[in-house]
């Protein structure tokens, strides 16, 4: 556990110093469980991310744009209601602990000045978010628990606010502290944690490091502990990140940060936006799955029909055979064997007895031209699968590189295709959202991430003459760099990096991107989603570079 109750004092710290004083002009609810403050403070405006997503609830200022939704949630109404155009007074953090409190003076329904104050519990899955009044009585939360579900406390309209109690020391209690470290005989990191509120593993084994390596009483190391300067520092220990406010790793493979909400962002921009799109997606991906899987085990079914339709050819040879030695059969035969110059082989002909030997041969030929007639039909269902199985297989990918408008686009073009079984919604038709990324020269390249989008690219927006990019036989975005030719190597690795990078090739290395003129890109007819076909490209290999691509300045339409 990085973030214990000692980070969020340093975080709480770091964000009164930085919005302290200021105003709350706009409130987002980004996803079911994350919020994003717009605050103005010192002529600079700065963006307030909370989540109280149970996976990975956190609060820090974010230097990221996100995609606001166009209807807000009755909760986020509320926040704007009592929250909004509010000044803030003070962050602090509360009891010690993993709770953040942020103060707010705003007007009251009589125009009066009143203080809210909106708490945010970084408790893991009990991770909450409170707005109370100046007498810390409850207006709403995030996450309603009602006195009979047998909880410690409870969280509804109307009731108290109270800190949750745990029985641990503080840790600024010096005294009692210093005595558990002289009578305790349990001289483990693992006891201090356990003692003392606030503390995670990381700051206990640090602690009794030190004293073991230097000879210091555990006070002493635990005194200088919390008395460390702010250098936040992430690292990567057997494949997992690990951070923390201060060096308390031993090696010396650390990336540090100028502050700790630079430090969250780094760590959880690409597990925030796949945590957003799982909570509004919610069976979307499991149902772009469930027809890929079925779609799979129909190819798979007519590949084996279509095996034993190709035995169509044995039918007419033995039609063939009993009109040749009709004269050799006689009515009441149940078997006719006879060798074939087809075949080169001896052919067991099974027959009706009760039909002559034209007749026989009759139903033969019959079969033969049904068998004929289903393996076209197979034929048929073998490419119209393919094509299914492409089209989700796209979907998929692109779920994993997308916004939340991205995702609605995608939900909407699951409706218009009957797999939802909802009207699409009606509104006002909107152009498609899209990115737009900047070389250091200035040059803008759009990236297409869903089907809608991409197909708007290359198909609408993108000028004949305008360099179109893709991945080499790899499901990924349309990537489409609005300059004439010629262009520099710069854009060309720039377009190729974005095309590598929004692909389902984005964790390989040398990735193939073809690019063209976009006069050269033709549309494939018949096909679902953006499937296109292209002549007269060159291949560039790419490794792709998520910091590189993170660095672009990037300006969503």
């Amino acid at each position: 556990m990085s973030m214990d109750g000692r980070f969020i004092e340093k975080l709480a710290n770091e964000l009164n110093d930085r919005i302290g004083n200021g105003r709350i002009n706009k409130i987002y609810q980004l996803s079911k469980s994350d919020f994003l403050f717009i605050v103005r403070s010192s002529s600079k405006t700065e963006s307030l991310y909370l989540s109280v997503s149970p996976q990975i609830a956190r609060i820090h200022l974010t230097d990221f744009s996100y995609d606001k939704p166009q209807s807000p949630t009755g909760f986020c109404m509320l926040l704007r209601k009592y929250l909004e155009n509010g000044q803030i007074k003070q962050v602090e953090a509360l009891n010690a602990d993993r709770i953040i409190q942020i103060t707010i003076e705003n007007s009251n329904d009589f125009g009066e000045k009143v203080f809210f104050k909106a708490i945010v519990e970084i408790m893991g899955k009990h991770a909450n978010f409170i707005v109370t009044d100046e007498q810390n009585v409850i207006i709403d939360c995030y996450k309603h628990v009602s006195p009979f579900e047998g909880q410690q406390r409870t969280f509804l309209k109307g009731f108290t606010y109270e800190l949750p109690e745990d029985g641990k020391l503080s840790p600024y209690d010096s005294q009692a502290i210093k005595s558990f470290f002289e009578t305790n005989d349990d001289h483990t990191s693992k006891a201090l944690t356990d003692k003392v509120r606030g503390l995670s593993p990381l700051f206990s084994e640090y602690v009794y490091h030190q004293a073991y390596t230097f000879s210091k009483t555990l006070f002493e190391c635990y005194s200088n502990g919390l008395n460390q300067v702010v250098l936040p520092c992430l690292t990567s220990i057997n494949g997992k990140k690990r951070f923390y406010w201060f060096n308390v790793f031993e090696t010396e493979e650390l990336t540090t940060f100028p502050s700790l909400s630079k430090l969250l962002d780094e760590i959880y921009y690409d597990m925030g936006q796949l945590d957003r799109t799982k909570q509004v997606s919610k069976n979307i991906y499991q149902l772009i799955k469930r027809e890929y899987e079925k779609n799979k085990d129909k190819l798979e079914k007519l590949s084996r029909e279509l095996e034993k339709a190709k035995e169509a050819e044995i039918i007419r040879i033995k039609a063939d055979l009993i009109i040749q030695h009709q004269h050799q059969i006689t009515k009441g035969m149940n078997v006719f064997t006879v060798h074939s110059y087809e075949t080169d082989r001896d052919e067991a002909i099974q027959l009706d007895r009760l039909l002559s030997p034209l007749e026989n041969a009759k139903q033969f030929y019959k079969k033969y031209k049904k068998t004929k007639t289903s393996i076209n039909h197979l034929n048929e269902q073998i490419i119209n699968t393919v094509s299914e199985i492409q089209y989700f297989e796209l979907l998929m990918v692109q779920i994993e590189t997308a916004s939340l408008n991205d995702l609605n686009e995608i939900i909407e073009e699951l409706k218009l295709n009957k797999y939802i079984h909802e009207k699409p919604t009606k509104s006002k038709k909107q152009l498609p959202h899209y990115d737009t990324y900047f070389t250091s020269e200035g040059t803008a390249i759009v990236v297409g991430k869903n089907n809608l989008q991409n197909e708007y690219i290359t198909h609408t927006l993108g000028k004949h003459y305008e360099t179109w990019f893709h991945t080499k036989d790899i499901p990924g975005s349309h990537v489409l760099v609005k300059k004439e030719p010629p262009l520099s190597e710069e854009e060309i690795r720039t377009a190729a990096m974005l095309a590598a990078y929004f692909s389902q090739a984005r964790d390989s290395s040398s990735v193939p991107v073809d690019y063209t003129l976009l006069k050269n890109v033709k549309k494939i007819p018949g096909m679902k989603g953006s499937f296109v076909s292209y002549t007269s490209q060159k291949t560039i290999y790419i490794d792709p570079d998520k910091a590189f691509i993170n660095g672009l300045k990037n300006k969503k339409q």
